[in-house]
């Protein structure tokens, strides 16, 4: 992989985790009270959202990192060996976390009683939402659970032709 692509991807992933910290410190709480000062009943419900819109960016950004790691590691052309599952472990653990945020939401959203200002579609919107993104994220984290077991067989097979040649 070139040194400049791997370059512009990680200043992307950079760049990812920083808007992710500028919505975590400012757009999320920002949002949030605006919402409630929409909508006063709201602010029954604002707490639980906003802690799981920073846990769930949180998540986003440590899956950059790991990202990011992985490409440094695809760059020096080490990607065959034991750092690379770590890097692997991360990203799972990153997507898990996520899910889990969002299986919370669901969860949330299915028993309390969220005030609404019109039908409660926005609340249905919400409770559908969380449920597929908990069933997608669940998927991916599998598919990466898949991807570290290709990873580790391929490195054992580096290991052994690295003892015959």
């Amino acid at each position: 992989m070139s040194r400049a692509l791997v370059f512009f991807l990680q200043a992307l992933l950079a760049i990812a985790f920083l808007a992710g910290l500028f919505a975590q410190v400012v757009v999320i709480p920002t949002l949030a009270a605006d919402e409630v000062e929409l909508f006063p009943p709201y602010e029954s419900v604002r707490l639980p959202f906003v802690i799981s819109a920073i846990v769930f960016v949180a998540c986003l950004q440590l899956l950059a990192v790991a990202l990011g790691g992985m490409l440094h590691r695809a760059a020096e052309g080490t990607v065959f060996s034991a750092g690379s599952v770590t890097w692997t472990n991360i990203a799972i653990g990153a997507i898990a976390g996520g899910a889990l945020v969002l299986a919370w939401l669901f969860v949330y959203v299915t028993f309390a009683d969220i005030p609404s200002p019109a039908d409660g579609m926005e609340t249905l919107g919400l409770w559908m939402g969380s449920g597929a993104g908990t069933v997608a994220a669940v998927g991916v984290a599998l598919l990466v659970v898949i991807g570290r077991k290709w990873l580790r067989q391929a490195i054992a097979q580096r290991a052994e032709l690295d003892q015959v040649v």
